[in-house]
Order: structure tokens, then sequence, then C-alpha cells
């Protein structure tokens, strides 16, 4: 199919059928770049971003301007609220004891070391829990809940969605709106919550279901505002690390599972865009568990973790589910290769990865800080090469 545009590109494409070329990410949340890199690359590609804005500020990445995005022949644009959890007026940088950092709605406190200078910090992450101390289902039931219904992050939102949608052809996706399981993890710490699920389940449960309640509202909120325009719904879920589920499967199915399902069903209620679900790690044993959850995509795709082998992946959940990501190893190829080796390795994922549609290549989460700016030109550059549905990059 010739022709086309970058909206037909990826619907297709996300309909398991082959479009004239694979469509390409770079931007969202979890297919973004750092902005130490992102800076790097300006420079390197001598493109001048006089508005340097963050897509996600406690990951530090940058949403990438009008003129890198046409550069790298990307198809998607993002819809995202200002300041997306971290509000932009909380976006300044506190002291709590030995860390520095920011409070998100949830009363999670993103930080690093105190004592390190604020421009030599490359990320936050959780560090203060406000559900460490809880005990009893009731302490987490009279939590003073963010309000999904707020419609104050949304302001402006519709008339930027509205004006995309009618003047240019690329397909668009929203930012993250949901995150049930996951968010435990940040509300209570990631040991205790593995633990907790074994040993007080009911606290779990209780706080995603009210997680569950804060996304609904926070979805019918915000697709009401801009559900019409979008192609993609982005939702959060980290189960899995390299080697990996990190927990047991029936307490995934049993527990997480059936209160992740109801978010899943509302999206699709609520909107005809297809539901993006980002999961690190080793994936393959939960893969029939989020399509028939209602998941239509998953990312990042880290071919680098165990089991993840690309053509191994296609052949056995292509059919299921679109892979997003999945362009060059993250950890070893993009960040120390050169521009043969990246080559090489973008060639072979795209001929596993792209038979029959069902693949939207990008980087394999963020690009991180490190990475030197010829190396991502190289990765983009090669995806462009091979991206042809008429040129298959065979593999030998």
């Amino acid at each position: 199919m010739k022709g086309m545009n970058s909206k037909q590109r990826v619907n297709i494409t996300l309909n398991h059928r082959e479009p004239d070329k694979v469509p390409l990410d770079l931007g969202g949340n979890q297919s973004s770049i750092h902005l130490k890199a992102y800076k790097n690359l300006l420079a390197y590609l001598e493109i001048d971003d006089k508005s340097i804005k963050f897509a996600d500020f406690v990951q530090q990445i940058a949403d990438p301007c009008e003129a890198v995005l046409e550069r790298f022949n990307i198809d998607i644009r993002y819809i995202r609220p200002q300041g997306g959890m971290i509000r932009v007026e909380d976006m300044e940088p506190q002291y709590e004891g030995k860390y520095v950092g920011v409070y998100d709605q949830f009363g999670v406190f993103w930080g690093n070391d105190a004592e390190k200078n604020i421009d030599d910090i490359l990320y936050y992450d959780p560090v203060i829990y406000p559900f460490a101390e809880f005990s009893t289902v009731q302490e987490i039931e009279n939590y003073n809940w963010p309000d999904g219904k707020d419609k104050s992050p949304f302001k402006g939102l519709r008339e930027i969605a509205k004006k995309l949608y009618e003047t240019t052809n690329y397909a668009l996706s929203g930012h993250p709106s949901g995150c049930v399981y996951e968010y435990c993890t940040f509300l209570f710490s990631f040991t205790k919550t593995l633990r907790y699920l074994k040993t007080k389940p009911e606290l779990i449960i209780a706080a995603m279901k009210n997680l569950l309640n804060y996304w609904i509202d926070y979805n019918v909120t915000f697709l009401d505002e801009v559900g019409e325009y979008l192609d993609v719904v982005c939702i959060n879920g980290d189960l899995a690390e390299q080697a990996g589920p990190i927990m047991n499967l029936k307490i995934y199915e049993n527990m997480i599972k059936p209160i992740e399902r109801q978010l899943s069903t509302k999206v699709h209620e609520l909107t005809d865009a297809k539901i993006n679900y980002h999961c690190c790690g080793s994936i393959p044993l939960f893969i029939p568990h989020f399509a028939e959850i209602g998941y239509d995509v998953v990312n990042p795709v880290q071919i680098s973790a165990y089991d993840m082998e690309p053509c191994s992946l296609k052949k056995r959940f292509g059919n299921l589910i679109t892979f997003w990501g999945g362009l060059c190893n993250t950890q070893k190829t993009l960040p120390f290769g050169n521009s043969e080796s990246i080559r090489e390795e973008v060639r072979r994922n795209l001929a596993c990865f792209k038979p029959g549609g069902g693949f939207i290549a990008s980087n394999i989460h963020n690009i991180t800080a490190e990475v030197p700016p010829q190396n991502i030109v190289s990765m983009f550059d090669a995806a462009n090469e091979f991206r042809d549905y008429q040129n298959n990059g065979k593999i030998d």
C-alpha cells in the first residue's frame, strides 16, 4: 500500500495489516529521550529548540520538538496535559531530609540525593512512600485521594488535539492515563508491595480499587476532552523484570488482572482508541493475559530481557498483540555500539517484527543520558532505511 499518511499507517498497523512502512515513534513517556541526551542531539543536528519542555519531570525526559520529529519521520504526536503526574507548579525541587525532589498528587515524594547538584541529577525515584506505615484497609480508604474529575490539568488540551487532528495527518496518542498495580509500589514501596501481596493482600487490593476509581474518573474526564481525536491511549503497569514476572502468575491472575481489566474495559467504552500497555522486562507469560484483558499494544518490548528474542516474540504472539518499541537494545547496542552495529541490529529487529503489521518501531524505553547523538541518528536513519514493506531486510 503506497501513499499513506502517518495516521493511516499507524491505524492499519494497529489492526494487524501491513502498511506501506513501519510506523516510527519518539516522544512518549516510555519512548522519549533524556534531557541531557536531547540537548546533545539538538547540538549535533544543529536544531534550535527554543522552549524545551518535559514529557515527564521525574524521568527527566524531553518532549521532542517538531524539527527533531520531522528529521526522523516520526508518525505519532502526543496529547498530554501540562506536567503529567507532577503539576507544573510543583516542579521546583524541594528538600526533604536527605532527599531533594518533588511530590506528586498522590503524595509520593520522587527524590534523589540532596547533596547532589540539581543539574547533575539524572532522574527522580520514589523515596518517601505515603502508605509505608499503613496497616489497615481503613487507613487506605481514609486517605486524601486526588480527584480524577478535576478538569484543570486539561485546560486548553481539547483545542490542541483538535488542531492537530484537523491540520495534520499524524496519529495521536494520549499520555499515560492509568497505573493500577504499579502505583502501589510507589505508595507502599516496591518490596513492601510484593510482600503484602502474600501477607496482607487486603491492603494491596484496597489500594488498587481506589486507584481504579481514580483512573476511571480521570479517563472519563480526559477522554471527554480529547477521546474523539486519539488513536492510542496509554496505561502503565510494570509487572516484570529482566528474568521474568515479579510475582507468581496466580497472584497476578487472581488479584491484579481482574482490577486492571475493569480499567481496560472502561477505556474501551469511552473511546475507539487502542490501548498501549507499558510493561518492562520479560513478559511472554503475561502477553496472553494482556490480550484477554483488552490491551491492544504492549511496549517497550525489552529485547534484552529473558525470552524476548524478536523473531520468537513475533511468531508466538504477533497475532495477539501489537509490539511497540523493540528497535535497538537500549542497554548495550544503542549507548555503546557504533553505526554499523546499530544499523545491523535495527535491520534484523525490523525483519523479525514487521511481517503482517502489528509493529510500531521506537527506542526501547527512553533514550538515556549517556547515549551519543550520532548513535541516536544511526538508529533512526536505519529504521527509515529498512521500514519500507518492500524492503524486508531479510535475516541472513
